[in-house]
């Protein structure tokens, strides 16, 4: 049998040319190969990353919901609380007394005027509110 090496490297021989085809043939697809892995592997990644994101958001989304559900819980309890104690209180009075010599004159007027914008019949507001916030500042002890 003779080696590959002592065989004539003329180019007409039909299957030289066609073993040098074939190498070439095998080289291209071997280089398609290592291109056709990087771009698998860069796939892979950019789904591992959308994967990790995806998880992310929705783990944001969960404490989200749980959060607007628990505030939605106690703005509901606030609600029933007011509307409990404005239907049960007999004889409605705001309690200031807290506030005994720990405000000026002037303060008292502020919060006097604030009031009237609030309850004041004229703006909108409710005239026995307005009597009752006038009722607490009158009964207020300035420093």
């Amino acid at each position: 049998m003779t080696p590959l090496s002592d065989l004539s490297s003329d180019n007409n021989d039909p299957l030289e040319r066609e073993n040098e085809l074939l190498r070439r043939e095998l080289a291209e697809a071997h280089a398609m190969n290592r291109g056709l892995l990087r771009q698998l592997k860069k796939a892979q990644e950019s789904a591992a990353e959308a994967s990790r994101a995806h998880a992310k958001m929705v783990a944001t989304l969960t404490e989200t919901m749980r959060e607007n559900t628990a505030l939605s819980i106690e703005c509901d309890m606030w609600k029933a609380r007011a509307l409990k104690t404005a239907t049960s209180s007999d004889s409605p009075h705001v309690e200031l007394d807290w506030l005994n010599h720990q405000i000026s004159e002037d303060e008292a007027n502020a919060i006097r005027k604030a009031m009237a914008r609030l309850h004041h019949p004229d703006a909108g507001g409710d005239a026995e509110r307005m009597k009752l916030w006038n009722a607490a500042l009158d009964r207020l002890r300035i420093k």
